[in-house]
């Protein structure tokens, strides 16, 4: 399983979720796209998912794809005021690719451009 880090906190994609002190069945996900937030699925058969930071909590949606970089070798963290998307094994950007953006989904979206 990857683990995922946002600077603010460190997870386990789809290891249990707790909702105070009791465990759910929803899982833990990549991830937000949007704000680089928590994500948890949802619903009896997982397939919806919801971001717990307020930036999507407030539009109150759960949303039905995933996005296709999750769980696997693309890594997601701030970097200072931006994102920052690598694969695993970056060296530097020397000698690595990567690609920087706005929201996680935009430094994903580069990272893959120049990787091409």
């Amino acid at each position: 399983m990857k683990t995922y880090g946002t600077g603010k906190c460190t997870w386990l994609f789809g290891s249990n979720y707790f909702y105070g002190d009791r465990e759910s069945k929803n899982v833990l996900l990549g991830p937000c796209p949007e704000c680089g937030g928590i994500t948890v699925s949802q619903g009896d058969d997982g397939t919806e998912w919801w971001c717990r930071e307020k930036c999507c909590l407030e539009r109150n949606t759960l949303k039905e794809d995933y996005p296709s970089w999750w769980d696997t070798d693309i890594n997601v963290y701030l970097d200072g005021k931006a994102w920052c998307a690598t694969r695993d094994g970056f060296i530097n950007l020397m000698e690595s690719h990567a690609g920087f953006g706005d929201t996680p989904q935009e430094a994903v979206n580069r990272l893959l451009k120049v990787g091409e």
